[in-house]
């Protein structure tokens, strides 16, 4: 039988266990999907199990960097795939809720049954590539030659493990294989594994965070701060943003421009609103000077003003901190001291 702890690239040398962790916490290509593998798969924030029986197995020591690059892997079953793309599938949908989510314990419990298969191949050769001839050793403690190149489809060498499978596609998301030679197995193992990776979420805005634009409104309390390190959330800082934030459209998938535009309409909004309580404010000191002064509604300084506040908040917004205090002082005259007309505003 050939397992992942038979395999070994040395003919004459004792056979040495490893663990080996699928996915490290020290991994920095890993960490660029943690957040999404928690979120389409159902698990909490900062719930990845590290150091859990489903992200570790025993290997052979001098086939672990093998796997550690990708060039020796090994896929779950097309239906156990299949069952990984639906949940991606419905957990990535945008408006869902993190408690609406399908979750990671509803896929079992294991053990599940792999494919064992080489990850690297010189598609013009067709040869196997950046793995080297490996042995198999026998019950009886041999070593005995094995080959891949010889196999099909029935008779690649299959094992069954703990480890999840939904780890297992992560870590082929992060180092993607070849397309094999072989139709057969290239359509029964690799074109399964591939559809999953190929709809895996592209959004960098933490899905754990609110999404305004969704029925997801309050904050996901997960007994700790959530992190962010998209654009927007970087240039906007929950302290500095609350208020911009909470008008934003959901950004998962937009890229900064899109949520600059945004925010940048909504202080607009806000400006617009500001300008035309002020013209609503001057319209009605004027008003209230010109029926007191029958001839000040005839005063070419009132005139323009009146125009003025009936022109667009954005054109008036232009000139009002400029003329404010002009405005203040001309209030204050036009109140208490008779018209002078010659002062005109320029």
């Amino acid at each position: 039988m050939v397992s992942l702890e038979t395999l070994t690239p040395f003919e004459d040398k004792p056979i040495e266990h490893r663990q080996f962790q699928l996915i490290s916490p020290w991994s920095l290509p890993a960490s660029l999907y943690i957040c999404h593998f928690e979120w389409i798969f159902g698990l909490e924030y900062n719930g990845f199990p590290f150091n859990s029986k489903f992200n570790i197995i025993t290997v052979s020591k001098d086939i672990r960097q093998y796997l550690t690059n990708g060039s020796l892997i090994f896929i779950p079953t097309a239906d156990v795939l299949e069952r990984a793309y639906d949940m991606l599938i419905y957990n990535n949908n945008r408006p869902r809720e993190p408690n609406e989510r399908k979750r990671f314990e509803e896929f079992g419990s294991g053990p599940w049954e792999y494919t064992i298969l080489p990850g690297r191949w010189n598609l013009t050769t067709k040869k196997i590539w950046l793995l080297p001839p490996l042995f198999n050793r026998s019950s009886d403690g041999t070593h005995i030659p094995f080959s891949f190149e010889d196999c099909g489809y029935d008779t690649l060498p299959r094992f069954t493990s703990f480890v999840h499978p939904l780890i297992v596609i992560m870590l082929h998301n992060i180092n993607t294989p070849d397309n094999h030679p072989t139709p057969a197995i290239q359509e029964a193992l690799v074109t399964p594994l591939k559809k999953v990776l190929g709809k895996w979420p592209q959004w960098r805005h933490n899905r754990f965070l609110p999404m305004p634009n969704t029925r997801f409104k309050s904050k996901y309390d997960v007994g700790r701060k959530i992190f962010c390190l998209c654009v927007h959330c970087l240039k906007n800082p929950p302290s500095a943003s609350a208020v911009s934030s909470s008008k934003l459209e959901d950004t998962c998938t937009d890229d900064a421009e899109e949520a600059e535009k945004e925010c940048s309409k909504e202080e607009y909004k806000e400006l617009s609103r500001i300008a035309n309580e002020r013209i609503a404010l001057w319209r009605g000191s004027l008003e209230g000077v010109a029926f007191i002064h029958d001839d000040a509604k005839h005063d070419d300084i009132l005139e323009w003003y009146a125009k003025e506040c009936t022109d667009a908040a954005d054109r008036v917004m232009l000139r009002q901190e400029e003329e404010r205090a002009k405005r203040e002082a001309l209030a204050t005259e036009i109140k208490g001291l008779p018209l002078k007309k010659k002062s005109r505003v320029s």
